[in-house]
């Protein structure tokens, strides 16, 4: 299988929810999450996303109802595709993670557990978010390992680490997290194809392979 096609820009939909943590998971089933620097975004920036969200509703009252319907199923994913990429192009957020120095703190912190709490399938960090892949695993007691405790440990050791680095103190991380639950094979080729095609989508690198902040388990594609 040719793992540059696969992973092109036509495989990159997903389904994607945003919500808190935590909420419904399955062991079998790997586990999108998404989140970002604490920063508040410019008003440009925000000004921006929000006409979006408004053009696309008033688009959405013009369509008849069988299309609308499918327009909202879609809804989560592309508001957060807008939003995404707004953060990734704005000159005016903090572009620090994918620093030397500071890059290797957060993979430290995915790759810790790995085979621990959860299997490790991608990751992507970006200069001011990061995307992260996951399979949780199961527990003594049958329970899969909660997945917000996963990454609250994840912020707790980067923030604490990072923040060492740069002098600061304070929070480092946005609150907030994003997630999404990969429902089949198809939607895992998807969800990859998203987070490694991050950069190449931010014109940082021409290949997804270039950039050093991206890790896909092997045998996955």
């Amino acid at each position: 299988m040719n793992t540059r096609d696969n992973l092109s820009n036509e495989n990159m939909k997903s389904f994607f929810k945003a919500r808190r943590l935590p909420h419904m998971y399955h062991h079998e089933k790997p586990i999108f999450i998404t989140y970002r620097l604490k920063f508040t975004l410019p008003d440009k920036v925000m000004a921006d996303y929000q006409q979006r969200i408004k053009d696309w509703h008033a688009e959405l009252e013009d369509l008849p109802q069988d299309e609308r319907a499918d327009r909202l199923k879609d809804k989560d994913k592309r508001f957060f595709d807008w939003f995404d990429n707004l953060i990734g192009l704005s000159p005016d957020v903090p572009q620090i993670l994918h620093q030397d120095g500071i890059r290797e703190i957060i993979q430290e912190s995915f790759h810790k557990f790995d085979g621990v709490r959860y299997t490790l399938l991608c990751y992507c960090i970006m200069p001011n978010h990061v995307h992260v892949l996951i399979n949780p695993l199961v527990q003594e007691d049958g329970n899969i390992f909660s997945i917000s405790h996963i990454v609250y440990t994840w912020k707790r050791y980067t923030a604490t680490a990072i923040n060492r680095v740069l002098g600061r103190k304070g929070n480092f991380w946005e609150k907030e997290n994003y997630d999404s639950l990969v429902k089949d094979t198809d939607g895992l080729g998807r969800v990859i194809g998203y987070i490694v095609n991050n950069p190449v989508e931010a014109n940082l690198v021409e290949d997804w392979r270039d950039w050093r902040g991206t890790y896909l388990k092997d045998g996955v594609m």
